[in-house]
């Protein structure tokens, strides 16, 4: 597993060196083990490696950056943090997903046009609950509990692990917990991985593979026009609670629907609950250098990824609707992913 890893890894990120990881890893294995059995085990993670890195020698387009902003109301353009990420991650070919359109939901509240959709109830009650909930000053309906959890879910900033590596680092400490064996824990990381890979391509091809490519709360505040919905109101000094590691208040660079947070949280729930039930209680970590505390204890996977969907409302650089379809789709994805590469795989 450590050589295979290793291959892997030295493949996507050429510029790191893992050498040492590697070396460190292999010095856990107790001195018993005869040498040759190691040996024997690296040659064998090598070709597995090499064998993945053949798998997904057709990834290229994915990693595609070519994209053109909306210039219409409801259209996604930059808020300062950048030019679009990975607007064509969505043609990455799936490891489980039987397509990457199989879990995608439909367009923003139903809507094919973006004209249709700000001229809309929907559209003011969605902007105007993130404008309550998730601004940077004087929100007046966020919680005390609901900043704490925004910011624990958070974890956007460079020099922190991301929300995929926030909910693997919760698997492990829930694995340790349960005493899960280490072929166990491989199994475990391997559905895990999947189905927040193929998380991936759902949301974005939500967010760029639709009609509406939606623009963030702090666009649809900022720029709201009365004369194609009255029902809200500009406020062009309104910033999101969300800080980058500058201090700033920014909006990640890619469309609000659907939220990504979200997909990935449902996933791994997903996955979660049906292998260790759903009504296990356990203590989650973050490193997001904005939270405190830097703990939060769950009674459930669903709570957990609820409460990470709903975060990215309170941090405003969401919509519930990013937050509900998002998880919906995530928590079909990771039951999928455990199914058929599972119980019947």
């Amino acid at each position: 597993m450590d050589a295979a890893a290793h291959r892997v890894l030295e493949h996507l990120y050429p510029y790191i060196d893992f050498d040492a990881n590697l070396a460190y890893a292999l010095a856990q294995i107790p001195s018993s083990v005869p040498s040759r059995y190691i040996q024997g085990g690296r040659a064998d993670g090598e070709r597995i490696g090499d064998l993945m890195i053949a798998g997904r020698s057709g990834d290229g387009p994915a990693f595609d950056l070519s994209y053109t902003e909306g210039t219409v109301p409801g259209a996604w353009r930059q808020t300062g943090s950048g030019p679009a990420v990975a607007p064509n991650w969505w043609k990455l070919k799936p490891f489980a997903m039987t397509s990457s359109t199989q879990f995608r939901p439909p367009p923003t509240g139903g809507f094919t046009s973006y004209d249709q959709l700000v001229r809309s109830s929907q559209y003011a009650q969605q902007v105007n609950e993130v404008k309550a909930y998730g601004g940077a000053k004087n929100p007046t309906s966020r919680s005390a509990d609901q900043t704490q959890a925004a910011f624990f879910w958070a974890n956007d900033g460079k020099g922190t692990y991301r929300p995929v590596g926030q909910l693997f680092a919760i698997t492990q400490t829930v694995a340790k917990q349960k005493g899960l064996r280490q072929n166990e824990t491989a199994e475990l990381f391997n559905l895990l991985s999947m189905a927040l890979a193929d998380a991936s391509i759902v949301a974005w091809g939500a967010k760029f593979d639709t009609p509406i490519d939606l623009w963030r709360p702090e666009s649809a505040i900022r720029l709201a026009d009365p004369s194609l919905n009255p029902a809200v109101t500009p406020d062009p000094s309104w910033e999101p609670l969300s800080v980058n590691a500058a201090g700033q208040h920014f909006s990640p660079p890619f469309p609000a629907y659907i939220s990504g947070h979200a997909t990935f949280a449902g996933a791994w729930a997903g996955v979660m609950q049906r292998w260790f039930g759903h009504n296990l209680t356990f203590t989650a970590s973050t490193d997001d250098p904005n939270a405190n505390p830097k703990t939060r204890t769950f009674t459930s996977f669903e709570q957990a990824a609820e409460e990470d969907a709903l975060s990215r409302l309170w941090l405003g650089v969401h919509y519930r609707w990013d937050a509900d379809r998002g998880l919906d789709a995530g928590f079909n994805l990771g039951d999928f992913v455990y199914v058929t590469k599972r119980d019947q795989g």
